[in-house]
């Protein structure tokens, strides 16, 4: 078969053969494709698996005191950014059905405050409670919600 200038290649084998069951993992043959396709294809589906992955994360953060993400707090070492950067680190789950929840975090110093502070509800659980969100020094005092 002999294909023109603008005739593209059509996939005629399409094969998902399962790899491991308990890991959730496959291996996807499509062939054959166009020089550079299979980036293309592979990068989207990716791209969809990805965002497909149920889970729970912290998406928003409210500090009292603070104005913008590059402010400083008075007796917390890290400045505001680290502190974001450190809740992105929290490991959340929510139970069967919920949607949304609301976590708060009260904290006065001297010592760590970690994710296992959060003040939350029966509805979530912290994975990993020793995550280090900020180091309050004797004045320092940290609220957020």
């Amino acid at each position: 078969m002999v294909l023109g200038v603008f005739d593209l290649l059509k996939p005629t084998r399409v094969e998902i053969k399962i790899l491991d069951d308990k890991r959730r993992s496959a291996q996807v043959t499509v062939e054959p494709l166009e020089r550079g396709f299979g980036y293309t294809l592979g990068n989207a589906l990716r791209r969809i698996l990805l965002s497909s992955i149920p889970g729970a994360a912290i998406v928003e953060c409210e500090i009292d005191g603070v104005l913008h993400e590059y402010s400083t707090i008075e007796g917390v070492q890290e400045d505001v950014i680290d502190i974001l950067l450190n809740l992105k680190g929290v490991a959340v789950t929510l139970q069967e059905g919920v949607e949304e929840a609301s976590l708060t975090l009260t904290k006065k110093g001297p010592g760590p405050a970690l994710a296992g502070d959060i003040e939350k509800s029966h509805l979530i659980d912290i994975v990993n409670p020793g995550q280090l969100i900020a180091q309050l020094t004797k004045s320092g005092e940290l609220n957020m919600r």
